[in-house]
C-alpha cells in the first residue's frame, strides 16, 4: 500500500480541484487505511470495515464540498474517528434483529421490486432462497430484510431512511443480491 502522506491543506485543495483520478487514488488509499484500522483495532470483519470506511469518506468528502468542514489539522485522524463512529452505529443497529417476515421472497433475479417479486414462482425456489438468506452473515441478513421493507421505493429514498449515502446503499444492496444469487445458483447445482 502506498504510504504518501498528504496534509489537510493538500487534501482540501485536492477535493476542491475536481481532479477525479487523483481524488479516486487518494480516496482508495484512505479507505483502505481506515478499513485496516477498523479490522485490526475495532475487530470489524473486512466487509463491514470497508463499508464503514467508504461511508465515512463519503460523508467527509460531502462536507468538504458543501463547505461545512473548512479547517481540520489532521484530516486522516478525522477520517479515522468518522469511520470508527460509523462502525459503532452499525454495532448499535445490529443489536435489534429485523423480523424475517419477508423471507418468503425467492429468486433474486433483478434489482427492482417488480423484478424480485415477479421472480417468485415455486415453493422450491422459496425454500432455496430462505436457506440462502439464513446463510447470510447477520449484518447482511439484517440489511437485506430492511431493504425488503421498502422494496417498492426508490433506492435514494430507502438510503435516506437507513441513514446511508445513496452510493453506499447501492453498493451494499448489490453485494447482498450477488451473494444471494451465488448461493441460489450453487445450491441449485448441488
Amino acid at each position: 500500500m502506498e504510504q504518501k502522506n498528504i496534509s489537510s491543506k493538500e487534501f482540501y485543495e485536492l477535493i476542491t480541484s475536481a481532479n477525479t483520478s487523483e481524488i479516486n487514488r487518494i480516496s482508495n488509499l484512505f479507505i483502505q487505511r481506515m478499513a485496516l484500522y477498523l479490522a485490526s483495532v475495532m475487530k470489524a470483519n473486512d466487509e463491514t470495515a470497508k463499508d464503514c470506511a467508504q461511508q465515512a469518506f463519503e460523508k467527509v468528502y460531502t462536507k468538504i464540498i458543501e463547505g461545512s468542514i473548512t479547517e481540520i489539522n489532521d484530516i486522516f485522524g478525522y477520517l479515522i474517528r468518522s469511520a470508527r463512529n460509523e462502525y459503532l452505529m452499525i454495532l448499535r443497529k445490529d443489536k435489534v434483529e429485523v423480523p424475517s417476515e419477508y423471507s418468503y421472497f425467492s429468486g433474486v433475479i433483478g434489482t427492482t421490486g417488480d423484478e424480485i417479486v415477479g421472480s417468485i414462482y415455486s415453493e422450491e425456489r422459496e425454500k432455496l432462497l430462505e436457506y440462502c438468506i439464513s446463510k447470510l452473515k447477520k449484518g447482511k441478513r439484517t440489511f437485506f430484510l430492511q431493504v425488503l421493507k421498502f422494496i417498492n421505493e426508490k433506492d435514494k429514498d430507502v438510503a435516506k431512511k437507513l441513514n446511508m449515502s445513496h452510493g453506499n446503499f447501492r453498493t451494499r444492496k448489490s453485494r447482498v443480491i450477488d451473494a444471494l444469487r451465488d448461493c441460489v445458483k450453487n445450491a441449485a447445482k448441488a
